[in-house]
């Protein structure tokens, strides 16, 4: 069985009660990640933590066996059992996967726990994500990185949660605003939850950009920004803070694919304001913007663009060096060498 977008999504918060067996995976591991915690929580609502087992590429490595002997085994304690396992590399933890789900669909393996196996962006000829498709006993959940339409719908449904009211246009700006990975953008809302709270009125554009302007620089997005604008050694220090926190190297390039793309809107359009970009350009960042238009005209944009879709189609091959080409693009980019 498999599902895709909105569909695994809707799986994660409201599981059937089979199979239960279940890969989520993606090329956002904040999104896989808040979409396996959504599916945990699912099955096991208060779990106690000795019924909820997490295994990893290292104790797989250690004890090949583990996986096995933690699926069948029994609580002590009475109750439902949970395992899960994050793949970092298919010919470690992903090969066990597939070989134990092997044996279920078999009848060799008889789990009494719950599976949840979580994995990165797996093309159609993987073997990982291959079996779970197949399988009549498993689900495979392929999540899609968020667009701006998803990341609003997340966002407004975030602060009506916590009873914060936010104006239409606040919530475009702060929706630009946010990085490409859910949990770094779930980690911007609780930032806004935390200023909203008592304030006693809507959030408005105002509060948007005085968030933004007292945050220390945002990664991805001042990388991108710092790219365009031809200074390569903030750049580079905006990028090395953004990966050292756990940031995705495809979700830095997809920033910078939208910070493009607002380039060349602006250019398209002669914008003689930021605010109607998207992602806006702030009223203080305007002058910087606006001189840096000039050196991307039409033709270097376009080379632009396919640097970025080499890069990325680069860094979906199985090993790839991602933060080197990432690295490498940027550097490119604020160098003017495309």
């Amino acid at each position: 069985m498999k599902h895709a977008g909105a569909k695994a999504l809707a799986f994660c918060e409201r599981p059937p009660a089979r199979p239960r067996f279940v890969l989520v995976f993606g090329g956002d591991p904040g999104l896989v990640s808040s979409a396996a915690d959504a599916l945990v929580k699912a099955w096991l609502p208060d779990p106690d933590p000795m019924n909820l087992i997490r295994l990893t590429d290292e104790d797989l490595k250690r004890d090949p066996s583990i996986l096995s002997d933690e699926l069948v085994a029994r609580s002590l304690l009475g109750g439902d059992r949970l395992v899960r396992m994050r793949v970092e590399r298919e010919a470690g933890a992903g090969k066990r996967a597939v070989a134990a789900l092997a044996d279920i669909d078999a009848g060799t393996l008889n789990p009494e726990a719950r599976w949840v196996v979580e994995a990165g962006d797996l093309n159609k000829s993987s073997a990982l994500r291959s079996a779970f498709e197949a399988s009549a006993n498993a689900a495979a959940l392929q999540l899609y990185a968020d667009d701006e339409a998803s990341v609003s719908d997340f966002v407004a449904g975030k602060l009506s949660a916590a009873n914060i009211e936010i104006e239409p246009e606040a919530l475009a700006v702060l929706v630009a605003e946010l990085p490409g990975d859910r949990r770094l953008a779930i980690s911007e809302v609780e930032k806004l939850e935390l200023y909203a709270m008592d304030l006693g009125r809507p959030v408005t554009v105002a509060d948007v950009s005085r968030i933004a302007s007292a945050e220390q620089p945002r990664g991805a997005d001042d990388a991108a920004d710092a790219a365009i604008a031809g200074d390569g050694a903030g750049a580079a220090r905006s990028l090395d803070r953004f990966l050292d926190a756990g940031g995705n190297a495809i979700s830095a390039m997809r920033t910078l694919h939208f910070r493009m793309l607002r380039v060349a809107d602006a250019n398209a359009t002669n914008a003689g304001s930021g605010m109607r970009l998207r992602p806006p350009v702030f009223d203080r960042d305007w002058p910087a913007f606006s001189k840096a238009l000039r050196d991307w005209p039409g033709a270097r944009l376009h080379s632009a663009f396919a640097a970025l879709y080499d890069a990325e189609k680069t860094c979906k091959q199985a090993g790839a060096p991602t933060d080197a080409i990432v690295r490498r693009l940027i550097d490119r980019i604020a160098r003017r060498e495309v």
